[in-house]
């Protein structure tokens, strides 16, 4: 089994060369798994180097949308917003510590844990951002959080417990994305939808809230809009990949209005963290009717904004 997880590793690692010669890749051995990967010099020329230093925290569809968030905010203010990093889950590589079951990824085979790990990948590289794979509970990730310099810290479905010494890093705050209604007591932990099928519930919502060394306690920033969980009929679903495209509605709108705040304190040059906001205010009124709607099965892998690579399996 080690044998045929490890020739997946070493398959996604050569298709990152073979997109772009000019990527470095290192391979961590001081760390216990993963590597490191720089993009290509000519990846990204347009990207200014300019604003709020942002590194990303993230995997899987949950950690696509907060990139694509912060990445697009990015090509509308390049003066303003400058992502230094991704940090990102190896789930293929039999060493890799990843939580407890390794999460959500225990839904997925090899082949898809693959497409996507490489498309999280890709979308930094292709961007001119430098990747990192492996433990950051480590003294090679210390050297790279000093050289990044990252001023805010963005996590979405990252499966390693982030410790005292990166939470305290940034000037301007560590936030975190969970699918839950954190804010009322639901759905801590690494099970949100399975929690809504246990307790047969109507609604829920999205929770940004502050990364804490206790999972999911963090002060809760601010929440989404109502999101229905129901079917047509009224009737609950057990399929929890299908609840979890329809939670991730609206993760890309409060991300992007999470960083714009975060990007008007840095413009004033009030570094501070921010405790409380109105995340609702994100949405106009047509989009909080989509999220009221009931889950439409027909329409599954076409609820979310990804690229056709991870279409077939959004959730």
């Amino acid at each position: 089994m080690q044998q045929y997880s490890m020739d997946y590793e070493k398959d996604l690692l050569s298709k990152l060369k073979v997109d772009n010669l000019g990527r470095d890749i290192f391979s961590l051995p001081e760390c216990g798994w993963g590597h490191r990967v720089t993009p290509a010099p000519d990846e990204n020329p347009n990207k200014t180097g300019n604003g709020l230093r942002v590194l990303v925290i993230g995997s899987w569809t949950l950690g696509m949308l907060a990139f694509d968030a912060i990445r697009e905010l990015e090509c509308e203010k390049p003066d303003k917003v400058n992502i230094v990093g991704l940090v990102t889950d190896d789930p293929l590589d039999p060493d890799a510590k990843i939580s407890e079951h390794k999460r959500f990824w225990h839904y997925y085979g090899k082949h898809r844990q693959e497409i996507y790990e490489i498309h999280m990948l890709e979308k930094a590289l292709n961007f001119g951002v430098p990747c990192f794979t492996g433990a950051v509970k480590s003294d090679v990730f210390r050297s790279l959080l000093d050289k990044w310099k990252p001023e805010a810290i963005v996590v979405a479905g990252f499966g390693q417990l982030i410790d005292s010494p990166i939470i305290r890093y940034p000037d301007y705050g560590i936030y975190n994305v969970h699918p839950a209604d954190l804010r009322n007591g639901y759905g801590a932990g690494p099970e949100p939808w399975e929690d809504l099928v246990k307790r047969r519930a109507q609604t829920m919502r999205v929770s940004i809230h502050h990364v804490s060394e206790e999972i999911d306690s963090g002060t809760v920033v601010g929440v989404s809009p109502s999101i229905n969980v129901r079917l047509a009929a009224g009737e609950c679903t057990d399929d929890v990949r299908l609840i979890g495209e329809k939670t991730f509605m609206p993760v890309k709108s409060m991300v992007g209005g999470l960083v714009r705040k975060l990007c008007s304190n840095w413009d004033s040059n009030h570094p501070c963290v921010i405790n409380s906001m109105d995340l609702e205010s994100c949405f106009s009124l047509s989009e909080k009717e989509d999220l009221m709607r009931p889950i439409d099965p027909e329409k599954r892998g076409s609820l979310l904004s990804l690229s056709p690579l991870c279409i077939r399996d959004t959730v």
